[in-house]
């Protein structure tokens, strides 16, 4: 019989056995996702190198210990199937080991942390990659601080794992639980959990942080609020019913994403828009939600259900099927379709000011894409072998380069998408890049 395991939290390093019961905490802090909810930003002139004078003024995303610098601190963290998490630095190209893990089957992030996941084992180990970004509109702040694993959490089942500026959830597939975890406190190096949601075990669903919200799915698939301690929202208040009627609207939801309008939500409609009024003077505002149907009738194939872009950027991309590309814009509430001349396995935007799309197709061909035009501007022809799709690759993408892992080779390709798809760089690995994200973003 299948055992279902409910999650539970062991914190990394030396932390004594009782300190791994959950505590409950809150904060403004924001770090995983990096939204932006701190005081005020350092004065000009203050960006470089920084802050372990406690007189001198810290900028947006500061934690104690950690180094503001002038320019993004850009890694790769690649891990092998065995395991074997590794982080290399993309301007040294000096490399360093993380973490022998045991064996893991998905690596996912969000520009800082990455979480290793182990189905066989049932564990999800949380490691802070010690370099990030705090995107405030107008400029940025980059910083580095010492790298480390945060610690593990048990669970039964695939796990999805999705970042939002307050709580990070983290659902298992087979026993159907959430756990929603303090996402300042990881910044910290504690996994402290604020609450848990529960659904049918077994069951499809989504669960997506929004401010100091989360929306989840119960167990027929239908869109709930929650408090970031689990509890749903009252459903009396005129917030909560304006909400509901917009997600009652939202059927088969999935896939989201966070940009810098709002947080993405897929429906078999189109998408939801969730929003939150960060002038309002209230506490925890409920999030305003908007419907961004289709321009036509969609195919359940062909529908956006995953969605990817660079991060802090209103335009998102999705595989439409064997069609090409879907771009969504969220500052624009619009959807376009880019046909391409290969279906796509992945796809994401880039979405600076020449409006670059990258694809890679089921052929193992990477595809730059005009996303106003859809016309091809550049292509990498073959850059993956069949066999290396079968497993499964991942593109990642920051303001200037896009990645690709061959686990086949054991490479990563830095792929400059704005100069025709030129590869720039070629990493070879001893271990094999299975799985990789970009941090410091």
């Amino acid at each position: 019989m299948h055992r279902l395991l409910r999650p539970t939290i062991r914190p990394g390093g030396s932390r004594p056995t009782d300190d791994r019961l959950p505590r409950v905490t809150r904060t403004a802090l924001t770090l995983g996702a990096l939204a932006l909810t701190l005081s005020a930003c350092a004065p000009q002139g203050s960006a470089s190198p920084t802050a372990s004078a406690s007189d001198e003024p810290r900028g947006h995303g500061y934690v104690e210990g950690a180094s503001e610098l002038p320019e993004p601190q850009l890694h790769l963290a690649t891990a092998d199937v065995d395991g074997t998490v590794e982080l290399t630095d993309l301007l040294s190209e000096e490399r360093t080991t993380l973490a022998e893990l045991g064996p893991i089957s998905a690596l996912t992030g969000d520009g800082r942390f990455v979480a290793a996941q182990s189905e066989p084992t049932g564990t999800v180990t949380i490691i802070d990659t010690g370099v990030w970004t705090v995107d405030h509109e107008d400029h940025q702040h980059y910083y580095r601080a010492e790298a480390r694993v945060v610690g593990e959490i048990e669970g039964d089942g695939p796990a999805t794992i999705t970042a939002g500026s307050t709580t990070t959830a983290v659902r298992f597939a087979g026993s159907g639980e959430t756990l929603l975890l303090d996402t300042a406190a990881l910044g910290t190096g504690d996994i402290t959990q604020s609450g848990r949601i529960r659904t049918s075990p077994g069951a499809p669903g989504l669960t997506v942080p929004i401010g100091e919200t989360v929306v989840a799915t119960d167990g027929s698939g239908k869109l709930h609020l929650h408090g970031v301690d689990g509890d749903l929202l009252d459903p009396s208040s005129a917030s909560v019913t304006a909400a509901d009627a917009v997600l009652a609207g939202c059927t088969d939801p999935a896939g989201s994403i966070t940009t810098n309008v709002g947080v993405v939500i897929g429906c078999a409609e189109g998408a939801v828009l969730a929003l939150v009024d960060r002038s309002s003077s209230e506490a925890d505002p409920v999030p305003t939600f908007e419907a961004i149907p289709y321009p036509q009738a969609v195919a359940a194939d062909d529908r956006a259900t995953s969605f990817h872009a660079r991060p802090g950027r209103p335009t998102v991309a999705a595989v439409a099927g064997t069609s090409g590309a879907w771009l969504l814009d969220t500052r624009e509430r619009s959807w376009a379709l880019l046909p391409t001349p290969a279906p796509l396995q992945l796809v994401t935007a880039v979405d600076d000011r020449d409006q670059h799309v990258v694809g890679l197709t089921t052929t193992g061909d990477l595809l730059v894409l005009d996303g106003a035009t859809g016309a091809v501007t550049g292509t990498a022809a073959a850059l993956v072998g069949a066999a290396d799709l079968a497993m499964g690759v991942q593109l990642e993408v920051d303001q200037n380069r896009a990645y690709l892992n061959t686990p086949g080779t054991r490479t990563v390709s830095e792929i400059d998408y704005g100069d025709a798809a030129r590869i720039a760089r070629t990493f070879t690995f001893d271990t094999v890049p299975a799985f990789l994200a970009e941090t410091g973003r």
